[in-house]
């Protein structure tokens, strides 16, 4: 006569389990959309595909788990999670309503946070021979970075940095020409993005890259908020078609970003492509990785 009270008392225990976690991702789900009271809780917004993940999961467990009591209260709960971030999700994987005329100038365009730690220089110069760009930016480069990258010099004849033996260093490879480069330090004084012209097929584009600081704590959460709200002006404020590629340490969720689309006018490239993730904390944790790398570009480019 035991076994059954076990029974009820395991299945009554994973139910409350169940509940506590589903209501977690809910709470982690609305949480991140208060980036702008707190930095914390703007990290918070950039696990979206996590959430939705784990929340299909949810959803399916529950649906199967019949005998569960609670079962109503749990399928509702993942159902509203799958709304909740899959409205932010699922529209970066729709193709975009505008292609390409069949007379369009193509601009490749090739971006690499090199990590300041890495000395694989070889597999670095083996994708941009490979994948043969117009434009290739890597940040994060350092003094050894700056030696090694100057091997592409047959095929990125033109060049431009911003050096910094710490790290943190921007440095534009070119096969076109760079017309006006400079170092611009926007909104804040302590990270510094590069900006350029570069004709090709007759059409002249403005170029920026930027690298603000991780937003690891509250410090280097305002200046990389600093520099994002800046980025908008200076966009506005060209007469030719804008670029803005880099490593931006935020997420297309975080409100931060969303304010810099909308004043700036700029489209991420990755729409119709999905999510892409570009980073993750380690190596060995694939699945938390996040799309903190972005290429954004003016409405008539596409």
């Amino acid at each position: 006569m035991a076994l059954p009270k076990q029974r009820s008392f395991l299945s009554g225990s994973l139910a409350i389990v169940a509940l506590l976690g589903i209501s977690l991702i809910a709470l982690l789900s609305l949480a991140g959309n208060g980036g702008n009271l707190h930095w914390r809780l703007d990290l918070l917004a950039h696990f979206k595909l996590q959430y939705l993940v784990v929340s299909l999961g949810a959803f399916v467990c529950f649906w199967l788990w019949r005998t569960c009591r609670w079962r109503r209260w749990l399928i509702g709960l993942s159902i509203f999670c799958i709304v909740l971030n899959g409205v932010e999700v699922v529209p970066w994987y729709l193709p975009p309503s505008i292609a390409a005329p069949p007379s369009a100038v193509t601009l490749r365009v090739l971006h690499s946070n090199v990590l300041v730690r890495n000395r694989n220089y070889a597999s670095v110069m083996a994708l941009v021979r490979e994948t043969k760009p117009d434009l290739a930016v890597f940040q994060e480069v350092n003094a050894g970075w700056l030696q090694a990258l100057e091997a592409l010099r047959d095929v990125l004849p033109y060049s431009y940095a911003e050096r910094r033996s710490a790290g943190f260093g921007n440095v534009i490879y070119s096969a076109l020409p760079l017309q006006q480069p400079s170092v611009e330090f926007l909104g804040q004084l302590e990270y510094a993005s590069l900006a350029a012209k570069v004709n090709k097929g007759g059409r002249t584009l403005s170029f920026l890259t930027a690298h603000p600081p991780p937003p690891i704590r509250q410090e280097l959460f305002q200046w990389r908020n600093q520099l994002l709200a800046a980025i908008a002006p200076y966009a506005q404020a060209q007469t030719d078609p804008v670029i803005v590629i880099g490593d931006l340490n935020i997420t297309m969720w975080s409100p931060y970003y969303k304010r810099l689309e909308a004043a700036s006018g700029l489209r991420n490239s990755r729409a119709g492509f999905g999510i892409l993730p570009s980073w993750s904390p380690r190596s060995w944790l694939p699945w938390l990785s996040i799309p903190i790398d972005h290429c954004l570009v003016s409405p008539e480019l596409v």
